[in-house]
């Protein structure tokens, strides 16, 4: 009950957001979402970008931001990704291993 409150909550943020920033289309927030929560659960993971910069993975959405700036991109899009990626990833990850925490977000039983 109280996961599918949150799911709604967090699909209704999400959508708001876009609404906000006048995204039609969140396939790329919603990618470098999935690209964020990766990089936070990968933290001793080494990258290299184009063979030019080498850094840790928790640093790639914001490096991914900072290309999307050189070629002339609006950043609101991976700004919402990232906000929204944070929000799982904590409510997933951080929330549930804190004393007292219960993890919110659960799968469903049939999948």
């Amino acid at each position: 009950m109280i996961a599918k409150i949150f799911i709604n909550f967090l699909n209704s943020v999400y959508q708001l957001c876009a609404f906000f920033v006048n995204l039609l289309f969140l396939g790329q927030a919603f990618t470098i979402m999935i690209v964020y929560v990766w990089s936070r659960r990968n933290v001793f993971v080494r990258m290299n970008f184009f063979g030019l910069m080498n850094f840790q993975a928790p640093y790639l959405p914001w490096v991914l931001l900072g290309f999307s700036v050189l070629l002339g991109n609006a950043i609101s899009v991976d700004l919402v990704g990232m906000a929204i990626g944070h929000i799982y990833f904590f409510m997933e990850d951080v929330l549930p291993r804190q004393n007292g925490g219960q993890k919110i977000l659960k799968t469903p039983k049939f999948l």
